[in-house]
């Protein structure tokens, strides 16, 4: 029974830190929001985070949405301490997997 508690902790910590952004929704539409600092970066994020999702389920991400705009901490409603500097970006992505 700990083997198998400890092996679920693992699982589940492993499967979080890979696609932590993603909000599955109803009827299998999925969203990932991501704030940052470079438009490159956080969009790579996002594709990798619902690939990762998608693949856990021997799946394949189909993207339906994705839009990046600039975005302030008052903005998107969070501390301040998560930008480096006064202006950064939000990247939200909608997906499926198939």
């Amino acid at each position: 029974m700990k083997k198998l508690i400890a092996l679920t902790l693992v699982l589940l910590a492993a499967g979080c830190s890979s696609y932590k952004d993603v909000r599955p929704g109803l009827e299998g539409i999925h969203q990932i929001s991501i704030l940052g600092e470079d438009v490159k970066d956080t969009e790579s994020n996002a594709y990798k985070q619902a690939n990762a999702f998608c693949k856990a389920q021997k799946k394949k991400a189909e993207f339906l949405s994705e839009e990046t705009f600039k975005a302030t901490p008052n903005e998107v409603d969070v501390d301040t301490k998560m930008f480096k500097k006064s202006e950064g970006v939000a990247t939200d992505v909608s997906f499926r997997c198939i």
